[in-house]
């Protein structure tokens, strides 16, 4: 199961990469404060992310 969230969460960090135009780290910090913000996991947020980009093609 730790190694699906990983994996989900690295496909989210990459869509979120080119929607926002940023490198890695700055994708992860947006990431982990939107977690923080919302109290929410991680995962949730990648989930999140990944939705949001199917959903806009």
């Amino acid at each position: 199961q730790q190694l699906a969230e990983r994996k989900r969460i690295e496909l989210a960090k990459g869509l979120l990469m080119k929607m926002k135009d940023c490198n890695e780290e700055e994708a992860y910090t947006l990431m982990r404060r939107q977690a923080m913000s919302r109290q929410q996991k991680l995962i949730q947020v990648a989930e999140q992310i990944i939705a949001m980009s199917e959903l806009l093609g």
